[in-house]
């Protein structure tokens, strides 16, 4: 969003608050919107920097049946984090972007941007896409906005583990195995992407190291996989965000801040890709900033809650299914995969970058 404000002529400055840039993360999924946007910003070929297109993607249950699979006709990456980080980052320093580490943001107030210390900056745009903590959203709650942060009651595991030779090269894989589901990503060189979900009281499911005994239980042909997993690896609770807006005055809330959502459906990062392009176009140029979110929020929102609504169903479905439901539930994911309004639902949701254009 920094980028295309810089390229409609904008002053741009964005606050980080770590003392440098950071490209951080392990493995995230490109779909068609996310490469739309990122081919929109200028900054594709740098942001699969490491990455494959990927071909093929399956979901595998417990009794090694194939509950889903699909050759991709739209395009789909699976990159690592850092590089989309540093794409965006050189991208918006090219257009003249201000970005001011060290630099702590603690909330707003009625209109201007608050910096730890105390200092109070006027803006005629602020923009909060500081995750899932985020301190601009506090500033909503403060002034009697409501939003909810919803506790799914998953924990995930992501890292990128050195690449074995069994691991996929164009194909992205995932298992379900009780309330427990792993997930692989290829990705370029000697690399590949593991995602890992469980309960909370999953007590060994969670353990630092990975209990690689105790995976291998649930995914016996992963076991070198689960092995590969750095000591240094974090388990983080999947939280959703609901606010009843996201904007307030000329302040509005992107991202995790907004509308953060179990990462399942590879539409976290691509939903917030693209709800910055259609903000940034929206107030290029327009007279009444307040207004013209009004209007985006209009716009965005439905294609975003409904992502996020089947994101957390997903999640539901994984992690709380009991044990003598999981043949149904194996049944129902068929089901839901070959759905044709779900499919033309989630197309829609994808295509709409390119009907933009």
């Amino acid at each position: 969003m920094a980028s295309q404000l810089a390229a409609s002529g904008w002053t741009v400055r964005v606050h980080e608050r770590s003392t440098e840039v950071r490209e951080i993360g392990a493995g995230i999924a490109l779909g068609q919107n996310g490469v739309d946007a990122m081919r929109r910003l200028g900054a594709f070929e740098r942001a699969i920097d490491g990455g494959v297109k990927v071909a093929y993607w399956s979901i595998e249950d417990q009794w090694q049946r194939t509950l889903h699979s699909e050759w991709l006709s739209t395009e789909l990456y699976s990159i690592p984090r850092s590089s989309l980080q540093h794409a965006l980052h050189v991208r918006a320093r090219d257009l003249g972007v201000e970005v001011q580490t060290d630099s702590a943001v603690v909330g707003t107030r009625e209109g201007r941007l608050l910096l730890e210390g105390g200092e109070e900056l006027e803006a005629d745009l602020v923009v909060g896409a500081d995750g899932v903590n985020s301190r601009v959203r506090n500033s909503f709650v403060a002034r009697g906005i409501r939003v909810k942060r919803l506790d799914l009651k998953v924990a995930g595991l992501r890292a990128l583990i050195p690449r074995g030779p069994e691991d996929p090269t164009d194909h992205m894989l995932e298992w379900l195995a009780g309330k427990r589901r792993v997930g692989l990503l290829p990705l370029d060189g000697d690399r590949t992407a593991i995602y890992m979900f469980c309960p909370p009281q999953d007590a060994r499911g969670r353990r630092i190291p990975v209990d690689v005994e105790s995976w291998a239980e649930s995914y016996p042909s992963l076991r070198s996989a689960f092995e590969r997993v750095p000591h240094d690896s974090t388990w983080r609770d999947v939280v959703e965000i609901h606010c009843d807006t996201w904007v307030d005055g000329n302040v509005a809330l992107l991202g995790d801040a907004a509308f953060g959502m179990a990462p399942n459906l590879g539409q976290g990062g691509c939903t917030a890709l693209q709800a910055a392009l259609s903000l940034s176009a929206k107030v290029a140029d327009a007279a009444d900033i307040p207004a013209s979110l009004r209007e985006w929020e209009g716009e965005e929102r439905p294609h975003v809650d409904y992502v996020q609504k089947w994101s957390g169903r997903y999640s539901r479905m994984c992690s709380k299914t009991p044990g003598p439901a999981l043949p149904v539930r194996s049944r129902v994911f068929g089901v839901l995969a070959r759905s044709e309004k779900l499919n033309e639902r989630f197309a829609g949701v994808e295509a709409r970058l390119i009907d933009a254009q």
